[in-house]
């Protein structure tokens, strides 16, 4: 057998000829999407993504697509290929991909974090002759702290602010990274005021299970006495501002890169696999080819291969973020 076809995109990963697309950026007859961040989704004619998947991207972008929606471990016939969506940790409804066929087994991660998060399952990675993944933080400097650490931290930086007076705000992106920290603040019984891009995202999270108790929609009344969470852009809307005085974090896990002349303190809480994470992700997979797609995926490539690794940087793939 000849192996799976696989081409590389500007657009995108073509599975065959373009029978499957992975996380096409322009419309395609057929296109797998691993999870609703933006950078990962088109409308396509049609769709094979999870039920969680499905219900954010109609959510964000309203009705389109003809989805095939498919729970983890239910298998998709497409043509002579075998598609099996596996968790991906990254957040609500993110999945692999496990793609057989012509007697190979290829594994496609998208965006991956190995231990999960609160509101997502850990990842799923199993072994494969074939790897395509990302390598957002690809380098050996990125070496995350615990999240339960970190996420201890950001509780007492919550309760010490609303203690003072003030009000904790802190910026994340609305989809994904601001619902886990609903779900951490609100399991603490620490109140929270989410904004309006924020909470709408919330009522998809509640379908699947999720709940954000002692929670409301920030309005102009202000977020006052309760923790605030807004994506970067609306730090200075008036809903934020109202509830001034502000101490202000930033949850990335970009760390101290995201630090600003308005940013009190810097939270490094990634939805994204660190590098040693990555290299165990390689490890249990076990291919005998890994293609890295996005980040620093020639640094990563260079180190698999210093490894005994067949790997290859994929250039000019606009890839998954």
């Amino acid at each position: 057998m000849s192996g799976i076809r696989i081409g590389f995109r500007p657009e995108g990963i073509e599975i065959e000829g373009g029978l499957v697309w992975l996380d096409a950026t322009r419309p395609k007859p057929f296109g797998l999407i691993t999870h609703a961040h933006g950078d990962h989704v088109a409308r396509h004619k049609t769709v094979l993504a999870t039920p969680a998947t499905a219900a954010l991207f109609r959510k964000r972008n309203g009705p389109g697509p003809e989805f095939l929606e498919r729970r983890y471990g239910e298998t998709t016939r497409v043509g002579d290929l075998e598609i099996t969506l596996l968790p991906a940790g990254h957040i609500l409804g993110s999945a692999m991909a496990l793609i057989e066929g012509r007697g190979q087994r290829l594994l496609y991660t998208g965006d991956v974090r190995l231990e999960g998060g609160l509101t997502c399952p850990p990842a799923q990675p199993v072994k494969a002759d074939i790897l395509i993944t990302e390598a957002t933080f690809g380098l050996p400097r990125y070496v995350f702290e615990p999240a339960g650490a970190v996420r201890a931290r950001l509780l007492d930086f919550a309760r010490e602010t609303l203690e003072q007076g003030s009000t904790p705000v802190f910026l994340a992106y609305a989809l994904g990274k601001a619902q886990e920290l609903m779900a951490l603040l609100s399991r603490a019984a620490i109140p929270v005021a989410a904004h309006g891009t924020v909470w709408n995202l919330c009522t998809v999270y509640r379908e699947f299970g999720i709940p954000f108790p002692a929670s409301r929609r920030l309005g102009r009344s202000g977020g006052r006495k309760a923790a605030v969470i807004v994506s970067r852009r609306y730090l200075k809307t008036p809903e934020v501002q109202s509830a001034a005085p502000l101490r202000v974090a930033a949850v990335t896990g970009w760390g101290e890169r995201a630090r600003g002349p308005e940013i009190d303190a810097v939270f490094a809480l990634s939805d994204h696999a660190d590098h040693p994470a990555l290299l165990r992700l390689v490890r249990r997979v076990g291919p005998s080819k890994v293609h890295v797609v996005h980040g620093y995926a020639r640094e990563f490539a260079g180190e698999l291969r210093a490894l005994g690794i067949d790997a290859e940087a994929v250039d000019g793939h606009a890839g998954p973020v």
